[in-house]
């Protein structure tokens, strides 16, 4: 019995060593190392809310981007969101804490404590009017660190330079100040971002040569030329350099060119009166170049496998004739300068081309060979160049702003692949439907019409052969509003288009880049007549309605309800008569209405989206009441006093008065009648009897 207990006890107690001293390999039921969840529920702590959507967004390109929840950090939790542990350490490794509205960051943060980190990520959050603290130097074993878009002031601290082992760092969107932080110890660096900052002086000459930097951006900060000569390595691994909206003068060209890797430099938007010289470039393997916002003297660039050259706004009088030589070109912009004339023949023979934006020129003649073609704000004048229609590629044509004299390019319908089409702003005239000719563009999904002479009215059909993007209800999200993040500008999607202004909400709105689900039509400032077509139903994924300054009359087409994806419509100035539709009430994307100036009576819809339009989007009507207007639609007594009310009571009001007015009028005559009737019968009984031969 003795060793029966005594062999239980020596079992008990080893199997206790075993699970008291194994914490650290996870053969408790408790997963994670107390000290790393210590850590982390300190850090948590230093954090006083997360008054925030800590779940999703939608990215650039509309997809589910989700991110951490430090606000679900318990000492009992199964995992903790964002955070990464070593699989043979347990130690902390990763920490993706972007966007978790965190707002102080202490100089002795626990952050601070987790000194095997390698991954950490603390951007998008609010750290404003704090500065950078110098812990961050303690974390000698990081690899990435991001910490942009914080709203960090002041210089970036000396004890960065202890990050020996970092390849990635991005400091960007912040308002840091100083000079560049020393950076010259940390020589594995991949990925330098300090772009949207407030550094000043001198770019330090070694961040050009550093062993293994493959990009460099220091876009829209006060730098200036390095001081040191630049002396790079053949080995350079330097691909993209953003150096664009900083006091760079034409001296940086020169050594910049002899990167001999280098495939994409923006320089754009240099605060300087130097005029910038192709002449002595010996770029080789330069794809993007933008030079945008300088004075520039164009020669070459000695690269013949560019694909994106951008010269817009840089006081170019003549067209750049080297680009004959430029086979890979794709995309030009040469924009807002003042060239004139006829655009050569060899740029519509360069084989690659797709883009050209040659937009605010003073060219007065065009041909055609694209995908893209903008030439809004020139000096184009007589018919639309019919030839265009040879070019089956075509997606975007923008020639608002010229002086185009014709009427509407019905033949257009044959470039099947046509998505957006801009004729604004030009001599357009006559009607844009035809009995003889079916409008049913293939791919259409943006159409601008607007500030020209075309009239006529539109038939009840009109829209019910209109393209697929139009008619087909779009499938998962919606699209999601371009922020004008400059970084995308690298990344430009092939499906993407170039800037253009189109009105939305009563405003013009510059579109940077156009979502591919972006839906529009805008016929204002015509001439057009008669009713709105109910067809209009048919566009369910319409999301942009404008319809204004015209002289449309009848009533609203019922039909716009089923637009259900419709966010902004405006049908002012016309002379739309009748009662708004109250269907108009369920279509909860709409964010702008504008009925103004019209001929409409009755109750506006009650919802959320029209009654919380101001006062002008229903003013100058005849007699319209609810909200947002003060007329109220009910009497004192709580019954509806519409005017559609009123028009059904003036039958029976009409009705009364004309019996009184007969009551009135023949009820003396009938009292009369009898009395005389009944004195004949009394005194001339033998007059009256003969009289009727009784």
């Amino acid at each position: 019995m003795m060793r029966s207990h005594l062999a239980v006890f020596l079992i008990t107690s080893f199997f206790c060593c075993v699970f008291v001293t194994s914490d650290s390999v996870y053969t408790l039921p408790f997963p994670f190392p107390r000290d790393q969840v210590e850590i982390l529920l300190d850090l948590k702590n230093e954090f006083p809310s997360f008054n925030c959507d800590l779940t999703w967004k939608l990215d650039y390109f509309g997809r589910m981007d989700t991110r951490a929840n430090i606000s679900s950090w318990t000492k009992d939790s199964n995992s903790f969101s964002g955070v990464s542990f070593d699989s043979e350490t347990g130690v902390v490794k990763e920490l993706s804490l972007g966007r978790q509205c965190l707002t102080s960051l202490m100089a002795n943060s626990s952050l601070f404590r987790f000194q095997h980190l390698r991954y950490l990520d603390l951007s998008e959050n609010h750290f404003d009017s704090s500065p950078i603290p110098s812990g961050f130097g303690r974390l000698t074993y990081l690899e990435s660190l991001d910490l942009s878009k914080n709203g960090f002031i002041g210089e970036v601290p000396s004890s960065i330079s202890n990050l020996s082992r970092l390849t990635n760092l991005d400091l960007s969107y912040n308002k840091l100040t100083g000079r560049i932080p020393s950076l010259h110890n940390l020589t594995l660096l991949e990925n330098i971002d300090l772009s949207y900052n407030k550094f000043s002086g001198p770019i330090p000459a070694y961040l050009f040569t550093m062993p293994f930097l493959v990009s460099l951006n220091l876009r829209q900060n006060h730098l200036s030329d390095p001081l040191e000569n630049i002396n790079p390595s053949a080995t350079s691994k330097l691909l993209i350099l953003d150096m664009a909206y900083n006091l760079m003068s034409h001296r940086i060209l020169e050594p910049i060119s002899k990167l001999a890797n280098l495939m994409r430099i923006d320089l754009s938007f240099q605060k300087t009166p130097y005029t910038f010289n192709f002449d002595f470039l010996l770029f080789k393997s330069l794809e993007r170049l933008d030079l945008s916002g300088n004075s520039v003297s164009v020669v070459g660039t000695g690269s013949e496998n560019l694909t994106h050259l951008e010269l817009s706004s840089c006081n170019i009088t003549e067209f750049p004739m080297f680009i004959k030589d430029l086979q890979r070109l794709w995309w030009l912009d040469i924009s807002n300068n003042r060239i004139k004339g006829k655009v050569p023949e060899l740029l519509w023979n360069l084989p690659s081309m797709l883009h050209v934006n040659l937009s605010h020129n003073s060219i007065d003649s065009l041909e055609d060979r694209l995908v893209l073609l903008d030439v809004g704000h020139n000096q184009i004048s007589g018919k639309l160049p019919r030839s265009l229609v040879n070019c089956t590629s075509l997606k975007f044509l923008n020639v608002e702003g010229n002086h185009i004299n014709d009427t509407f390019p019905f033949w257009l319908k044959a470039l099947t692949r046509l998505e957006i089409i801009v004729l604004r702003s030009n001599r357009f005239h006559g009607p844009i439907s035809s009995p003889e000719i079916s409008l049913s563009f293939t791919a259409l999904r943006i159409i601008d019409i607007s500030r020209n002479s075309f009239n006529g009215s539109l038939p009840q059909s009109y829209f019910a052969n209109w393209s697929a993007p139009l008619v087909n209800i779009p499938q998962g999200y919606r699209w999601p509003e371009y922020t004008g993040d400059e970084h995308s500008k690298y990344e430009t999607p092939l499906w993407s288009y170039p800037s253009i202004h189109l009105r939305i909400k009563g405003r013009s709105i510059e579109l940077g880049k156009i979502p591919d689900t972006y839906t529009s039509i805008d016929f204002s400032g015509n001439s057009f007549e008669g009713q709105i077509p109910e067809s209009i139903g048919f566009l369910k994924s319409l999301i942009v309605l404008d319809l204004s300054n015209n002289s449309f009359t009848g009533r609203i087409p019922s039909s716009l309800a089923k637009l259900k994806q419709l966010e902004s419509l405006d049908l002012s100035q016309n002379r739309i008569s009748g009662n708004i539709p109250q269907e108009l009430r369920d279509l909860t994307f709409l964010g702008y209405v504008n009925m103004s100036h019209n001929r409409l009576t009755g109750q506006i819809p009650q919802s959320t989206q029209i009654g919380g339009q101001p006062k002008s989007s229903f003013e100058g009507n005849i007699n319209l009441c609810g909200l947002p207007l003060q007329e109220s639609c009910f009497r004192g007594n709580g019954a509806p006093s519409t005017p559609q009310t009123q028009e059904q009571e003036l039958p029976k009001q009409e009705h009364a008065l004309n019996w009184k007015a007969a009551a009135i009028g023949y009820g003396p005559g009938v009292l009369f009648g009898l009395a005389i009737g009944q004195a004949l019968a009394r005194y001339k009984p033998v007059l009256f009897y003969k009289l009727f031969r009784l």
